[in-house]
């Protein structure tokens, strides 16, 4: 925790889920990019020139070594989440529970008007948690089918006709989820706009936690208080025991 123009701050994403975010957010970048690019027409394709041959065989090395990228951090995110505690942590608090359907309903009535109070959400609600898990399931379907692309020799025509429409498929859905649902949710949200800043430093003010995440600014409060009071506890024993003759 610390403050800001005055305002307190809050761990919302340690340095590792940052780097993590980060290399996952320039490798998709990157193969949103030049996997497109596979779709174009001659038109586009002309604007090259006589570099267009080398252009393509470069947007090929860059597609593969952003899919190796986001494989190793994929793999990596599982080892985090089941050999961490930080990561155990996130993995549990991403567990979809029964309250999520109870905070979407009321959520909805708060939009609507219908309710004065927007609920206190926990520290992933139920949006965030459909985001997380979709990427698992994204993930398998184009890295898998990546991979079979990749290793074209190996395959019939039909594994890899297959796979070509569900890699296509799938990055075209994930590409507008980012567009349509993460960007504008996370980053031009009128809350945050034009920037949520917590992938950059990794803090969530005070007032956005209150507003966003309820549930969870209340019990980093009850953490805090627990922790002071223990601290205190053991700070009036220690100058019990100082001041105590000897025996």
């Amino acid at each position: 925790m610390s403050s800001h123009n005055g305002t307190r701050q809050f761990v919302r994403l340690t340095l590792n889920q940052r780097i993590q975010h980060a290399i996952m957010f320039i490798s998709t970048i990157l193969l949103t990019i030049t996997g497109f690019m596979l779709q174009a027409d001659q038109g586009f394709i002309d604007l090259f020139g006589s570099y267009a041959e080398d252009v393509f065989e470069m947007r090929s090395l860059i597609h593969r070594i952003a899919g190796v990228a986001i494989s190793a951090v994929c793999a990596y995110h599982l080892y985090y989440i089941f050999t961490t505690e930080e990561g155990k942590s996130w993995a549990v608090d991403m567990i979809p529970r029964g309250r999520d359907g109870t905070d979407l309903v009321q959520n909805m009535k708060f939009m609507m008007g219908l309710r004065k109070d927007r609920p206190k959400l926990a520290r992933f609600f139920y949006m965030e948690k459909v985001e997380y898990w979709s990427v698992y399931i994204g993930m398998f379907l184009v890295i898998s089918t990546g991979v079979i692309m990749w290793t074209e020799w190996i395959w019939p025509v039909f594994f890899l006709d297959v796979s070509g429409a569900f890699h296509l498929g799938e990055a075209t859905l994930a590409a507008a989820a980012i567009i349509v649902g993460h960007l504008f949710s996370v980053h031009y949200s009128p809350h945050v706009y034009p920037m949520n800043r917590a992938f950059i430093d990794g803090m969530i003010g005070e007032d956005l936690m209150k507003d966003e995440h309820g549930e969870w600014y209340e019990e980093v409060l009850e953490k805090e208080k627990a922790h002071t009071e223990n601290s205190d506890r053991r700070h009036f024993s220690s100058d019990r025991r100082m001041s105590s003759p000897d025996e």
